[in-house]
């Protein structure tokens, strides 16, 4: 609950965390097409986490079929006892594919997934293109339509397509962000769907989405590679200027590590990383991260 919403102050967060989760279900529902009934759908939560909004789902619509996904092992392991029978849930790898048919699902949601996906989004987003039926339709939320600034960082469609913000944040501490503006998703993701509407974020913040934007989508009829969906738009200047904010994004990043290196208490540490290193390098240690690893390959 921590990780995915619920309210500091709250005197039961655990009720704050069950509220949010039923809001943002109802909003996905209110953006299905007119006349949509979601009873008999196949619905996939793409990025499910702990169920915040599966749960809600499930209860509050039995008469449709949910399948949640997340990349976090744990998550997963809480939510298929908490809901052995009522959805199906599992384990997803950082890349395609998912073990599903394609054209199998009437809806997809992902909550607070495209928003902080660099270097996978284009191929998560063919992904979901697949098992999506014909007419199929995502509800997909984003970060940067309707705000100004995150930070320092200038948030204007005029300065930014996608752009990413701390990316070497690891996912326990929420990874990196990724801001997009409308521009930019209608020219990307409109290759592969049907761009139905584009709701700005609010950047008060308030409920059922908390700042971010949505972005709702049907599946368009086409083939796509990686390379399609990445390919800058042609005759488009506002790609060089996206180009250019990333970049200054980036060098701010690498200022901002410089200056953390910098610092009396890492240098102080530097012996105990050196030889937690030697350790880990030397054996098969089951705690080895995948960066302690890079380190390894790095030394050698």
């Amino acid at each position: 609950m921590r990780r995915v919403g619920w309210d500091i102050h709250a005197a039961h967060p655990s009720d704050v965390f069950e509220q949010r989760g039923a809001l943002q279900w109802e909003f996905i529902k209110s953006r299905l097409p007119s006349g949509s009934e979601v009873e008999g759908m196949r619905i996939l939560d793409f990025g499910c986490g702990v169920g915040r909004i599966l749960r809600a789902a499930v209860r509050a619509d039995p008469g449709a079929e949910f399948v949640g996904c997340d990349i976090d092992q744990p998550s997963i392991d809480w939510l298929e006892r908490d809901l052995a029978g009522r959805a199906r849930v599992f384990t997803s790898g950082e890349l395609p594919p998912l073990p599903l048919d394609g054209g199998g699902f009437d809806l997809v949601y992902a909550f607070s997934v495209f928003t902080h996906l660099v270097d996978s989004w284009s191929a998560w987003l063919l992904e979901l293109h697949r098992v999506l039926a014909t007419d199929g339709i995502a509800v997909l939320t984003i970060f940067g339509p309707g705000h100004e600034a995150f930070g320092e960082e200038v948030v204007s469609a005029e300065r930014i397509g996608m752009n990413v913000l701390y990316p070497s944040a690891s996912w326990d501490t929420g990874g990196p962000l990724i801001l997009h503006s409308e521009w930019w998703l209608r020219a990307h993701w409109g290759r592969a769907f049907e761009i139905v509407a584009l709701i700005p974020g609010e950047p008060a913040g308030p409920a059922p989405l908390y700042g971010q934007g949505v972005v709702v989508a049907r599946k368009l009829p086409v083939e796509l590679s990686i390379a399609d969906l990445e390919r800058p738009e042609p005759d488009e200047p506002r790609e060089i200027a996206a180009l250019q904010q990333n970049v200054a994004s980036l060098r701010r990043e690498v200022a901002r590590h410089a200056a953390i290196y910098q610092t009396r208490s890492w240098t102080l540490t530097a012996p105990h990383r050196s030889a937690r290193r030697r350790i880990l390098c030397g054996t098969s240690a089951p705690g080895a991260t995948p960066l302690d690893r890079l380190d390894c390959r790095i030394d050698r």
